[in-house]
């Protein structure tokens, strides 16, 4: 106690707690870069371009012109605290079936496991709704359906849709698991961090141009915020390549996965997509946000 009372512990303490401050603001406010430095110092914008390119051709992404709607039996499990309390499921293994209508951000959840079996979460144009057993509809505001539906889609479709950005650049060779692999950075404008639009780091196997790993920030929920999803026991489903497994890191998480996304089969136009758009009155949107 006479440590805590004397002067020279009193002035450390001044000294230490506004550095403290600043590198707490830092973390917060700070913008994640996910650049190596081949990334950003040796600018391969051609070679990049044709990677990204040679990766959808070796995930089928051709294919996804004959869906006009698919299903997803599928299967989500959070590990940790953090992973606990990242998702609004009632617990932290949830099975569902997931629908969407492609290269939208239209989609359904139907839940198959409990707490929540036989309830849905929607979202069309934006705009999102819930259904219980009763199967009343009622639209409101959602940020747990905002977050998880274009979450669980874009993963899904990211070798198609990663081909619509706009800035890309080389980001050399890295050995993952055994694989080499090599790197590529892809975003919108710039492949510089930018406070509202996220950066992704593609690592794509060198012999089959399959994704391996994809590392990717949360811009909407925290500029200093990344993630990594490792892709994992490819299978074929109607000509297009998905990935069974997709363990999913976080800066958040120094030792582990927050959850883990399992794919347990996957259909094609088994719904219409007028059934994933119950509101014929929204207009129809697309990808655009």
């Amino acid at each position: 106690m006479q440590l805590l009372k004397s002067k020279p512990f009193r002035i450390l303490l001044y000294i230490l707690i506004p550095i403290l401050l600043l590198v707490i603001l830092y973390k917060i406010f700070a913008v994640a870069d996910l650049r190596n430095d081949t990334a950003k110092n040796a600018i391969n914008e051609t070679k990049a371009k044709q990677l990204i390119s040679d990766m959808g051709k070796a995930h089928g992404i051709e294919n996804w012109q004959n869906v006009k709607t698919y299903s997803v039996n599928f299967e989500d499990e959070f590990f940790g605290f953090l992973g606990s309390k990242s998702h609004a499921y009632g617990a932290d293994k949830v099975n569902m079936t997931l629908n969407y209508i492609p290269d939208s951000f239209d989609g359904r959840i139907d839940f198959t496991s409990n707490p929540l079996k036989g309830e849905s979460w929607g979202i069309q144009s934006w705009e999102t709704y819930i259904k219980k057993g009763d199967g009343i509809i009622n639209f409101k505001d959602d940020a747990n359906i905002t977050f998880w539906l274009p979450t669980y889609q874009y993963f899904m479709e990211f070798p198609l849709r990663i081909q619509k950005a706009t800035a890309f650049n080389y980001a050399g060779e890295k050995k993952i698991e055994g694989t080499i692999c090599e790197g590529v950075m892809a975003s919108w404008n710039s492949t510089e961090p930018q406070s509202d639009i996220d950066q992704y780091l593609l690592w794509i196997d060198k012999s089959t141009h399959r994704l391996v790993r994809l590392e990717y920030t949360v811009r909407e929920q925290f500029r200093f915020l990344t993630g990594a999803v490792n892709f994992k026991g490819y299978e074929f489903h109607e000509g297009i390549l998905l990935p069974a497994i997709m363990p999913v890191e976080s800066n958040l998480v120094p030792v582990g996965l927050l959850h883990e996304m399992r794919i347990l089969d996957f259909k094609t136009n088994v719904l219409s997509p007028e059934n994933l758009r119950p509101n014929a009155s929204l207009p129809v949107i697309g990808d655009s946000k």
